[in-house]
């Protein structure tokens, strides 16, 4: 009895330590929902829960909050997402286009800015249904590619050290993305983490579905926005902490933006009621839309500030704490056990057997074959935008697998060509006689080489183009490409208003007519430079008034000319640029004859009046345009521009001639439209400066001075122009009123003119 007296004695006192132990052990799951740029919030709900030292045991998420969960899962701190919310990346990510830097300058240099483009795929391949053949359009609006490189440069390196088991990441976690097909949530545990993290985003219609084990899948939050059940079956934590940006029971109203719209149209009601007794809701409506990442760091700090708020209910539940050091030791831990980020193979699908040399090259851009083994998932990343940008190709979700044998990573690529007939329209809409109507046809494919047609037809009452040709690009280290083409342009100022409302005494009625062949051979040694050789062989016509003539009098100019040209460019616009800046330097040379028949023509005859000369010469060009922040983002900014011009330019028959044949100084829309011979000269230096502020969003106020320095002219070597715009920046192309001034020292040669679209012209046959 004794013996029996002390056991039960013994376990009641032993009772507090089988107890204290359980309540220490409490394990804590965090639940993240989805809201495009509002799941921001969660990283301040994060921040919040660290600085409090609240463990987290586990992490489930849909949409934006699978993006939050997988990173903070992953082994990444709460100040390195911030540092990515606010860098800009994610506003950059969702914009819908590839960043410009991946696109290679001497592809875009020549080509003419449209307001839209058509394609057509021309291929017969036995593979391909009617339908595919017709005009393509787009599975979605917004180009995920930038998304698919982030999100496995993110995850790549976490998903091996688990080796595709979520559960085994430095927080086990899960999310939630919605099977197309069945109408069902499917929640994902195991796999490729960047594939199911894109699956559980792929906001519908926004972005294109992901494939995922046979099933079509798209955004999570379509049928559970907030998977707190799924979290619950799958880790069963003792307490819940959910984290939810979007409005509980939403509705809407005239101010809802269309983003938000369509998910409300495509999304079914979550599931908010978390069980009474163990879990804590911290939740706000956040003011703002799905895509509005600007304001990631209001959107975090309300989070943050929400968290704390909640903190002391939560500890109520809560008797654990982590420490700041226990969570770095163990986020050093896991991520110290990643391997080196080196992808060693490249495969890739989907397109035909020469095309895959091409693929190889541009994977490896830039690389000798010596280097190739040091390619890393980041270089990769980025040469595969590269190929996006400048191949008629596109990929579905890139996979970057690790390969145990060879402690590497290798990349499978899901390719398609693209329709190779594009179909460009565009022009300019003025108060001016310049008025131009364009359209563009290129046809291209690739294999071992990528090789394209095109022809451009623009009309207009001052300036006509007609221009076809080819253009063939050899797999180099650095892009090779070969250009031929037709040139014939036509510059007519004899009629038509241009905006003038005041007097105009210094712009003359003229036309110039140029005809000719184009060859060049380039190279682009660096993405947004590129540097060629180009020969052009032609006639340029001249007409013009001379004194004494009752009639017109013409010059033709027959001529070979050649010019050696180094050109770099990061502009952000191709009219009306903000940011980046232009450098371009040449040299040419111009050997012609010029011929003048005006026999008869002379009011008082004299001999016959009859000229045909040789004529040469050579000249050289500078032109450096910056633009840069005053303000940051573009609020305000400064441009400045310097252009300096030196030819021994020859005589022709006749000082008009020989005035319609100089280089031309013009920076200003305007000047290109008219001709004033007082900025024509042999040899001139320019300066301009081009303050710009943002009113609003696409909307700027643009004030541009200009002064040229050259030989006297009318008794003159400075001469000046200016203009102050409002511009507004459109989808399919700028909107433009400006009040143009040139010659400061008399109130004569204002003009106002508006234009949309983009004012397009063609190369000079004489360069300058």
């Amino acid at each position: 009895m004794r013996i029996f007296s002390t056991i039960i004695i013994t376990l009641l006192l032993s009772l507090p330590l089988f107890f204290a132990p359980k309540a220490a052990a409490q394990s804590v799951g965090v639940v993240m929902s989805g809201g495009g740029a509002k799941g921001l919030y969660h990283i301040g709900v994060l921040r919040a829960l660290e600085e409090n030292e609240i463990p987290i045991d586990y992490i489930a998420g849909t949409s934006m909050g699978s993006i939050i969960g997988a990173m903070y899962a992953s082994g990444y701190s709460v100040e390195e997402m911030e540092q990515v919310a606010l860098s800009g990346d994610m506003a950059k990510w969702v914009s819908g286009s590839i960043d410009p830097k991946y696109k290679y300058y001497y592809m875009e240099r020549d080509k003419f800015s449209s307001m839209l483009t058509l394609r057509f795929d021309t291929s017969s391949r036995a593979d391909k249904s009617k339908s595919d053949r017709r005009l393509h359009l787009p599975i979605s609006v917004i180009n995920t590619a930038e998304i698919d490189v982030a999100l496995n440069r993110f995850f790549a390196q976490p998903s091996a050290v688990a080796e595709g088991d979520f559960t085994r990441l430095m927080i086990p976690y899960l999310c939630v993305a919605t099977d197309m097909n069945a109408h069902t949530a499917v929640v994902l545990t195991k796999g490729d983490l960047a594939r199911a993290v894109r699956a559980s985003m792929a906001l519908p219609v926004a972005f294109p579905p992901v494939e995922i084990d046979s099933v079509m899948m798209c955004d999570g939050g379509c049928y559970d926005n907030f998977p707190w059940r799924s979290m619950d079956e799958a880790f069963h934590p003792d307490i819940l902490i959910g984290a939810c940006c979007v409005e509980i029971e939403s509705e809407l109203d005239n101010d809802t933006s269309v983003v938000d719209q369509v998910m409300s149209l495509i999304t079914m009601p979550s599931d908010f009621n978390m069980p009474e007794g163990r879990s804590v809701l911290i939740q706000r409506a956040v003011d703002a839309s799905t895509l509005d990442f600007n304001l990631a760091d209001e959107i975090m700090a309300q989070g943050y500030n929400d968290a704390l708020k909640a903190i002391p209910q939560i500890r109520e539940l809560v008797a654990r704490r982590i420490t700041d050091e226990e969570l770095r030791e163990r986020r050093h831990t896991f991520r110290s056990s990643w391997s080196q980020p080196h992808v060693a193979t490249i495969y890739a699908e989907g397109i035909e057997a020469n095309q895959q040399e091409m693929v190889d090259h541009v994977m490896h851009m830039g690389q000798r074959r010596s280097e190739q083994s040091e390619l890393t998932i980041e270089r990769a990343g980025e040469n595969y935008l590269t190929m996006l940008s400048n191949l008629s190709v596109s990929s579905d979700f890139p996979n970057i697998r690790y390969n145990p044998a060879t402690a590497k990573y290798n990349m499978h690529l899901q390719l398609k060509t693209k329709p190779n007939l594009d179909v460009a329209i565009g022009g300019n809409i003025s108060s001016t006689a310049f008025n131009q109507a364009y359209v563009g046809v290129k046809y291209g494919w690739w294999g071992r080489v990528v090789q394209s047609f095109s022809a451009d037809v623009l009309l207009g009452p001052v300036y006509t183009m007609v221009r076809a040709g080819g253009r063939t690009e050899l797999a180099h280290r650095y892009p090779l490409y070969f250009d031929y083409m037709y040139n014939f342009n036509i510059t007519n100022t004899l009629r038509g208003h241009f905006g003038n409302i005041t007097p105009v005494d210094n712009s003359f009625q003229m036309k110039v007519m140029e005809n000719f062949l184009s060859l060049s051979v380039g190279s682009a040694f660096a993405p947004k430079s590129v540097a060629d050789f180009t020969l052009h062989l032609g006639q340029n016509g001249y007409s013009y008034e001379m004194a004494d003539y009752p009639r017109r009098q013409y010059t033709h100019f027959s001529y070979l000319a050649g010019a050696l040209s180094l050109e770099r460019s990061t502009l952000n616009k191709p009219l009306f640029p903000t940011a980046g800046s232009l450098l371009d330097i040449s040299a040419i040379y111009v050997y012609g004859r010029d011929e003048r028949d005006s026999r008869g023509d002379m009011i008082y005859p004299d001999g016959d009046d009859y000229i045909n000369m040789r004529r040469q010469w050579w000249g050289v060009k500078l032109l450096w345009e910056q633009y840069f922040d005053i303000i940051d983002r573009g609020a305000f900014s400064l441009g400045y521009a310097v252009e300096g011009v030196f030819t021994n330019h020859a005589a022709l028959d006749s000082v008009e001639a020989t005035e319609l044949s100089a280089p031309q100084y013009a920076p200003l829309l305007h000047s290109r439209m008219i001709y004033m011979p007082e900025f024509r000269a042999n040899y001139y230096l320019g300066v301009g400066i081009m303050p710009t502020v943002r009113i609003i969003e696409n909307l700027y106020a643009r004030l541009s001075v200009y002064a040229m320095w050259r030989d006297r002219y009318m008794g003159d070597v400075m001469h000046y122009m200016s203009d102050f715009s409002l511009i507004y920046h459109t989808p399919i192309g700028p909107v433009s009123l400006a009040l143009t001034k040139y010659d400061f020292n008399t109130t004569n040669n204002m003009y106002l003119t508006f234009n949309f679209g983009y004012a397009i012209f063609g190369q000079k046959g004489l360069f300058y």
